[in-house]
């Protein structure tokens, strides 16, 4: 086994542990905010804080409130998945499912037999093909610049053994981006398929 890999080897396992404790260090840190924020609520009376200065501090708590929710950082969308749990059982893929839609779903205020109004859940055709194409777009990028670096790292001489460590993380960083972008982009199954889960989906009553 050649002594120089292990070097590098040496370098880019420390950075790969540091960067998955951020990651998981990340959601405890929003667990975090909302609690200085829930701690920092009451005192906005007591130092007669102005009424847009709490209702911006309000609003900042639902955003992270609904991310931690829903996982979805958009809050206009976090909202439209909460309203479809709401009123669906939904197993775990299906919830996943749905997540990665979430941009291409429309809602369409509709009246029922009853005369009441309720919300109707579509998949929107160019939202959803766009989408994907973006989703496709980027993974491309990523496949050629991770492919890039690696083998350029490969191929740098010994006395080059640290700007080869920093080349081979950044490859490995890529595939996090990658597998980050097949979670969250529609990019496997039909148009069909996934339209037939969103029409499948109760209405959502309006109050």
């Amino acid at each position: 086994m050649n002594l120089e890999w292990l070097k590098i080897g040496s370098y880019i396992f420390p950075v790969a542990a540091t960067a998955l404790n951020y990651a998981a260090r990340f959601k405890t840190l929003t667990n975090e905010r909302i609690s200085v924020y829930k701690d920092i609520k009451p005192l906005c009376t007591a130092t007669q804080m102005k009424p847009y200065e709490i209702k911006a501090i309000d609003k900042e708590i639902k955003n992270l409130i609904l991310f931690e929710t829903t996982g979805i950082r958009s809050p206009l969308l976090a909202q439209q998945h909460l309203k479809i749990l709401s009123c669906n059982d939904i197993t775990d893929f299906e919830n996943s499912r749905i997540k990665k839609l979430s941009h291409c779903i429309d809602q369409e205020a509709t009246d029922t037999e009853a005369g009441n109004k309720k919300i109707k859940f579509t998949l929107n055709k160019k939202k959803y093909y766009k989408r994907r194409r973006e989703g496709a777009g980027l993974i491309t990028a990523f496949l050629v610049a991770y492919y890039t670096l690696f083998f350029t790292a490969l191929r740098l001489p010994e006395e080059e053994i640290l700007l080869a460590a920093a080349m081979l993380f950044m490859s490995l960083t890529l595939i996090y981006a990658i597998l980050k972008t097949v979670a969250t982009y529609p990019m496997f199954g039909f148009y069909k398929n996934n339209k037939k889960i969103i029409d499948s989906l109760n209405y959502f009553p309006i109050e």
